[in-house]
């Protein structure tokens, strides 16, 4: 009842503030077919999913002389997951971004709260707008940007649940980044620095032998250069620092943190067809830690990127094989793919299909426990093929579906564990996204 209560009295301020006032939502119901999704198929003949999830947004823009005010509010929830005749709806609407900005003058802000962050191609910092949840952050971001020069951001987080100091088993604990971007004609250059925060875990409960946080660094840029119908672009970022520490039980003295030496590199070549059709033909390295490599310096050390906040779905194929909630401290990936993107009017397409390699050995274990050698397995990982339609009905109706196949090897089998041989892995979509604007004061 509270919250129709908000409504209403939002509703009808908006009615004498509508000039400086911006009122808009959106609803998104995604179908999904999955036979295969993020994971290979552990049986040949194992049972499709099907499952159908819903996003329900409404958010609110005031703009001030000196401030502006942003709320937007949030239901997620798979369809059938609420009984009918329900008394609560558990917990589905949150809060996704609720801040406020103070602006000291044109070119200097303060925005403070909950709110996304999406930089650059989104590879370490992204709104994970694929997710129906979306990711968003609780800081603060000093911004100074000056029209026609550069662009210069420092963000600070630092969390805890309710008012204990040392506990944020699902965050991190604390966040700062710096992000540069600079335009020097047809080249725009980026650079970011981010310095990451996390607490050390106890398998057995319990606290930690002392509070520790642990701190990894990344540090990077990207560029991008447009030529006539070319374009470059390359992200470059180099990952150190510690990882976080897995303690037996409080009691446990030994020190489990691994040094970390990571990097990723990436690099896509678009080139325009037509001024419908773009083909862009890249290639990405994450690197990861050998099974093969037996040194006392590989048992001390984390070489397995790991991409943090980014929006992960957006790279290494959509069926989220790579880095979307798993794959973390593996055999890295290398990652060589074509993509080709139709859009006229209306209606849009495209195809994207991906060639899969482990960045590091993986030990064939067939060979390991018949001769007790180390010995790596092929790299190559499989193919996934990605394809997608999409018709924009109005402008604020998109009908869109996709249809992707994850072709594996006795590679991937190993990497991912308890797969089928010869077991078929697809995945499907459809999904509608209806975003109008209710009011728009500018």
């Amino acid at each position: 009842m509270r919250k129709f209560t908000l409504l209403i009295v939002i509703l009808l301020a908006a009615v004498t503030m509508k000039a400086q006032l911006t009122l808009d939502g959106e609803y998104r119901p995604r179908v999904e077919f999955d036979h295969g999704y993020k994971t290979l198929q552990s049986q040949q003949n194992q049972m499709f999913g099907l499952k159908t999830t819903q996003r329900a947004r409404f958010g609110i823009l005031y703009k001030a002389e000196k401030f502006r005010f942003g709320l937007q509010l949030q239901d997620v929830r798979a369809w059938g997951s609420t009984s009918q005749l329900a008394t609560a709806d558990g917990m589905t609407t949150t809060v996704h971004q609720a801040w406020g900005e103070v602006l000291f003058n044109e070119n200097l802000s303060l925005k403070m709260g909950r709110q996304e962050l999406a930089y650059d191609d989104h590879r370490i910092l992204g709104s994970v707008n694929w997710a129906q949840q979306a990711r968003s952050h609780d800081l603060a971001l000093l911004k100074y940007e000056k029209e026609g020069s550069f662009k210069l951001h420092f963000g600070v987080a630092v969390n805890q649940v309710q008012t204990k100091a040392y506990n944020t088993p699902k965050n991190y604990k604390s966040m700062q980044f710096i992000w540069f971007n600079k335009s020097f004609g047809d080249l725009k250059l980026s650079v970011l620095a981010l310095n990451n925060g996390v607490e050390d875990v106890v398998i057995n409960g319990g606290a930690t032998p002392k509070p520790m946080t642990t701190y990894s660094q990344i540090i990077g840029f990207r560029p991008v250069y447009k030529m006539g119908k070319l374009s470059f672009a390359a992200n470059f970022y180099y990952q150190m620092g510690k990882s976080k520490a897995t303690y037996y039980d409080s009691g446990d003295k030994k020190d489990y943190h691994k040094g970390v030496s990571a990097y990723n590199f990436r690099l896509d070549v678009a080139y325009k067809v037509s001024d419908n059709l773009k083909a862009t033909v890249g290639f990405e390295m994450l690197s990861g830690n050998s099974q093969t490599d037996t040194t006392f310096e590989s048992s001390k050390t984390n070489n397995a990127f790991a991409p943090l906040y980014g929006t992960n779905h957006k790279f290494n194929g959509w069926m989220d094989y790579f880095y979307v909630g798993n794959h973390g401290n593996s055999v890295g990936l290398n990652d060589a793919y074509l993509m080709l993107d139709y859009n006229k009017n209306k209606f849009l397409a495209g195809a994207h299909i991906h060639y899969f390699m482990a960045n590091a050995d993986v030990l064939d274990m067939d060979e390991f426990n018949s001769t007790g050698k180390y010995t790596a397995m092929s790299s190559g990982l499989g193919m996934e093929l990605d394809t997608y339609v999409g018709y924009k009905y109005s402008k604020g109706v998109l009908f869109k579906a996709g249809f992707s196949g994850m072709f594996d090897s006795e590679t991937l089998r190993v990497v991912k564990g308890n797969a089928a041989m010869g077991a078929s892995n697809y995945w499907g979509w459809v999904m509608v996204v209806i975003k109008p604007t209710f009011l728009n004061g500018k």
